[in-house]
């Protein structure tokens, strides 16, 4: 139900233009499982041309990321990412029409460079975007449209530990960087930005296999 109905939202924003359609939320709310949910569905529509987008493909390198310090709840909501770079390979392009847009700059995980790609875009272009922060004040307004799935902090400790045992180690390591650093850094964001406000769409995901519409959007 969900996908349908982003999916017929978007079907009515669509214009003679590409859009940019965001997925946002704290740390493990399901953000890329919703965007390629979504991805699938338009492809089997035939449905313009979607593109999908992470905002972990474009991470500052770790000298950036940890220059708070390896725990800075500041640190990870200032500094994980690079705004410029999003701004420039992705936003400026789909809102100049330039034609072409990199989807991928760095790659955190081997902590390198990923080789320059470009990808053609036209007025059928429809920009799937998911990652954390995604309605901070840098963004929010360069959005078509805004999707925020909302969990509990609860939640993002139990999925926590089930996803990230391989980036993390242990149980008791995950939760330490989760209570020390992720968490309260996403709660900068949350008091900071109001994500819940300012998206378009609000969907309750702490049940995955029964999400619930908060939130719909409204049509200006």
């Amino acid at each position: 139900m969900i996908v349908k109905y982003i999916i017929e939202t978007i079907k009515v924003l669509k214009k003679d233009k590409p859009l940019i359609i965001v997925f946002d939320g704290v740390d493990t709310s399901g953000k890329t499982t919703l965007a390629n949910s979504v991805f699938e569905s338009m492809q089997e529509q035939k449905l313009s041309i979607p593109l999908r987008i992470q905002i972990d493909k474009f991470h500052n390198p770790r000298n950036v990321r940890i220059q708070k310090g390896d725990l800075s709840p500041e640190g990870f909501f200032y500094d994980s990412f690079n705004h410029k770079a999003i701004f420039q390979n992705v936003i400026d392009p789909i809102k100049k029409g330039s034609g072409k847009l990199i989807s991928k700059k760095y790659d955190y995980r081997i902590e390198k460079e990923i080789k320059s790609v470009e990808v053609s875009i036209t007025n059928k272009t429809i920009i799937l975007f998911d990652g954390i922060f995604m309605n901070r004040d840098e963004f929010y307004q360069k959005w078509d449209l805004s999707i925020f799935l909302d969990v509990s902090f609860d939640t993002v400790i139990e999925r926590a530990l089930k996803r990230d045992t391989h980036l993390f180690g242990g149980k008791d390591s995950i939760k330490k960087r989760y209570l020390k650093k992720y968490i309260p850094g996403e709660k900068i964001y949350l008091e900071k930005c109001k994500p819940l406000e300012r998206a378009d769409i609000v969907i309750d995901n702490n049940d995955y296999l029964n999400p619930k519409l908060l939130k719909k959007w409204k049509r200006e």
